[in-house]
């Protein structure tokens, strides 16, 4: 099997990309946006195919990969699971990646399971991108399986660099996660847990203490964190107490694709208590914003007075995974491109010539 080239970067795990990178990483995306902004775009991925492969319904990672792939000039393949070989039983998925990744230049896969996609960096020969995996949901509610959703992570952060308060660096401030975040049912709070504090982010994670992270995962995300940006990290089962400290305050679905709890349970368990509301931010400062990852459930994890107010980012979270796509597939692919000189062209287009304009004379017009 062919290999990677050396320099090829896949996003799987954020925890295999470096501080610095993730914040050239951003820097690129931010760059982008501003481009875009004074109506500037160029073709920086001029005829570079991106194979896209779902087996899962998807609204924003599909839209914003493809319009970003649009707007640089690339071309953007979408692969839903049943129209593939691998998807029918007939090829296994290592076979498919590497069959994929022969023709096209990257490969972007949203999966049910971070195994899938774990197999296609293996057999891939191009760069990975994950647009999820989210759906290897704990049997019993723990035990868990490793999700990762990296591309929702990185324009949580264009949001909060956007948006931190003034005087502010992203280091200084506080997240706080209200919701499930035990091991493997969400997918971004993951990412969030084994990121955030590495860049010096202090993350709360506000649930009943039966849905707090494991000692184990804690333990390895602490360690990371000190290795790199010491952000701390706290459980606690009292959110109000940490809202006055609070500047961005985020949730998600504890119920996502009807897996994890019930909606009975859900008011029994989670909510209000843990539920971004008016009384939770009656206790947080006025610069403090509120996030969801969508799409998600009015008036359970936040009501409607909140997700509809003026200290929401919710759309505007939306709009930046465009922009967080943008940039992963410039930093990634754009150093990948083939830079041919005008010289070589022009002797390819020579050949090309003159081995087709005979065939011209042959036609019978």
């Amino acid at each position: 099997m062919e290999v990677k080239h050396e320099h090829y970067m896949d996003m799987n795990r954020l925890s295999d990309w470096s501080v610095e990178q993730i914040n050239e990483l951003l820097d690129t995306c931010l760059l982008l946006k501003e481009m875009e902004e004074k109506g500037v775009r160029l073709p920086l991925l001029k005829d570079v195919s991106l194979a896209m492969m779902f087996d899962q319904q998807s609204t924003r990672t599909r839209v914003s990969f493809e319009t970003a792939m649009t707007q640089f000039g690339g071309h953007a393949m979408f692969l839903g699971g049943s129209s593939l070989h691998s998807g029918s039983g007939q090829e296994d998925i290592a076979e498919t990646a590497a069959i994929i990744s022969s023709m096209a230049d990257a490969i972007m896969i949203r999966s049910k399971s971070q195994r899938v996609i774990d197999e296609v960096v293996a057999n891939s020969t191009v760069p990975v991108i994950s647009g999820m995996s989210c759906n290897d949901f704990r049997a019993d509610g723990f035990g868990s399986q490793e999700q990762h959703h990296p591309t929702q992570v990185i324009a949580d952060l264009i949001t909060m660099i956007e948006r931190k308060p003034q005087g502010k660096k992203l280091s200084d401030c506080t997240f706080m996660w209200l919701g499930d975040g035990a091991d493997g049912f969400d997918c971004v709070f993951m990412d969030h847990l084994s990121l955030f504090p590495r860049l010096g982010i202090r993350v709360i994670c506000a649930g009943p203490k039966k849905f707090w992270p494991s000692e184990d995962l804690l333990e390895q995300c602490r360690k990371q964190a000190a290795e790199d940006g010491n952000g701390e990290i706290i459980c606690t089962e009292n959110p109000i107490e940490y809202a006055p400290e609070t500047d961005f305050f985020y949730t998600g679905v504890v119920n996502y694709h009807k897996e994890g709890v019930s909606e009975e349970e859900a008011f029994d368990i989670f909510y209000p208590k843990f539920q971004i509301n008016e009384e939770l931010l009656s206790h947080a400062p006025k610069s403090a914003w509120v996030m969801h990852y969508l799409p998600g459930n009015r008036n359970w994890e936040m009501t409607d007075a909140v997700w509809d107010g003026p200290q929401s980012a919710l759309l505007p979270l939306g709009e930046n995974r465009l922009y967080a796509q943008r940039g992963i597939l410039v930093y990634t692919l754009w150093p990948l491109r083939r830079n041919t000189s005008e010289a070589l062209e022009n002797y390819y287009q020579g050949k090309v010539e003159d081995l087709l304009t005979p065939r011209i004379h042959n036609y019978d017009f």
